[in-house]
C-alpha cells in the first residue's frame, strides 16, 4: 500500500503475466480500490458482489463489460457503476492487457440485516441448547 499521494497505478502491473492480477492499491475502512489487469483472451466470469457497490475505471486497453444483461466496451475513460447484487463479467477480448481500477466500499445493505439477526440468534440458540 502506499502513502497519501504516492500511490502511482502503473507501478504495481505485471504487464507480462498471463494471469488476471488483482493488485491492492489501498484500503481506509470500508473503502478498497484495486487494479485489475485481465490479459489478452481472459475472462471474470458472471458474478455479483451482495454487500457493495463497485465502480470500475479503465486505466488502459479495451475489452467487453457486461452488467446485468447490457453489454458496453470499455475503453480508457471509460467508467461503469455496478450496483450490489448485480451480475457482472469481464472479458478481454484484445490481445493487449486490459487494466482497470476498481473501487468499492463494503457495507451492510438495509435488506441484509434481518439474515444476519437470525443468524446471530440461530448461533445462541445452539449454544444454550
Amino acid at each position: 500500500m502506499a502513502d497519501v499521494g504516492q500511490l502511482n497505478i502503473h507501478s504495481y502491473k505485471n504487464l507480462r503475466s498471463q494471469e488476471i492480477q488483482q493488485v491492492p492499491l489501498f484500503q481506509h475502512e470500508e473503502l478498497h480500490a484495486e487494479l485489475l489487469v485481465i490479459p489478452p483472451g481472459q475472462s471474470i466470469g458472471r458474478h455479483s458482489h451482495p454487500d457493495r457497490h463497485e465502480l470500475l475505471d479503465v486505466v488502459e486497453g479495451s475489452g467487453t463489460m457486461e452488467v446485468g444483461g447490457l453489454v458496453c466496451r470499455g475503453a480508457p475513460g471509460k467508467c461503469l457503476f455496478v450496483p450490489a447484487d448485480t451480475p457482472h463479467s469481464l472479458h478481454n477480448d484484445t490481445e493487449r492487457p486490459w487494466v482497470l481500477r476498481v473501487t468499492y466500499q463494503e457495507r451492510l445493505f438495509p435488506r441484509h440485516l434481518g439474515r444476519l439477526v437470525v443468524r446471530a440468534l440461530r448461533g445462541r440458540l445452539t449454544r444454550w441448547l
